[in-house]
């Protein structure tokens, strides 16, 4: 089964290591860029952590006293950036309490609300852009804070930026883990006669991990195929167009230094993880 994994690999997914950049082009990106923290999201499926309080689950406090969006802030913040704007809908007040204007992180926070009516991820970002919050002119970054990535080696914020930069033609790029756990027990199965079983398998196909970067010029396609009035969220549409144009690019980092927080599992993992360091 592994053998067959890998050969899969080998034909749907080729990433090279982004080259190095000068600091000069670093700072310049940096000075250009705004981090947009998605927060406004129900997590419904989080609900079993947060025992019916009202918090946002970005928000929530963790065993250490910390939280999923101060811990994104942070890394960004000591990789040199300072323009944040928190994307906020359900439970905003949690996060606008522990966040306020980004003082106390060291880093200036605006906040973008949602329209009333659910206009999912797509929408947020277009609303965003419409009322200033993201500079037509800026770079943005978008984090799911619940994204969190932990043990990463060197800066995960530089690494991300390399990898957009080195797709020269890339509008935008996806952060992507090169492969995942299957949640399930694996089998290789010959004439209905299971030959093979593995635990929780990785499945080699390259997945996003809820980071993107977008170039200024992406913000016309928000304005052409998103509107304020139904739900939409931009990777399942605006992808599909960039990639049908090769303008979609993709940076890699190790599947291990991701967690998705959205359940019980997830949260207790990383807990656990950040309980060793």
């Amino acid at each position: 089964m592994k053998k067959a994994l890998k050969e899969l690999k080998n034909k749907i997914t080729k990433i090279k290591k982004p080259k190095k950049i000068s600091d000069k082009v670093w700072r310049d990106f940096v000075d250009k860029t705004t981090i947009v923290l998605m927060a406004g999201g129900e997590s419904s499926r989080f609900s079993e952590v947060t025992k019916g309080n009202p918090v946002n689950k970005n928000a929530f406090r963790l065993p250490n006293g910390d939280s999923m969006i101060e811990m994104t802030i942070r890394m960004y913040k000591a990789a040199g950036f300072k323009n944040f704007v928190a994307l906020v809908f359900h439970n905003a007040t949690s996060i606008e309490e522990i966040l306020a204007d980004g003082t106390g992180l060291g880093v200036k926070i605006k906040y973008s609300y949602d329209p009333e009516i659910p206009v999912g991820k797509g929408g947020a970002i277009k609303n965003a852009i419409l009322n200033m919050s993201i500079p037509k002119e800026h770079y943005c970054i978008i984090h799911n804070p619940d994204d969190v990535i932990v043990d990463f080696v060197g800066s995960f914020p530089r690494h991300i930026v390399e990898g957009h930069i080195y797709g020269k033609r890339s509008l935008a790029t996806v952060v992507v883990v090169e492969e995942t756990p299957y949640t399930y027990t694996g089998m290789k199965i010959i004439n209905n006669v299971v030959h093979q079983i593995e635990m929780y398998p990785q499945i080699p196909i390259p997945t996003h991990i809820g980071v993107t970067i977008l170039s200024p010029g992406t913000y016309s396609y928000f304005d052409k195929y998103f509107d304020l009035k139904k739900k939409a969220d931009f990777e399942s549409v605006l992808f599909p167009i960039l990639a049908k144009r090769k303008l979609l690019g993709a940076v890699s980092i190790p599947s291990n230094c991701w967690i998705a927080v959205n359940n019980a599992k997830s949260y207790k993992e990383l807990v656990k993880r950040l309980g060793k360091k």
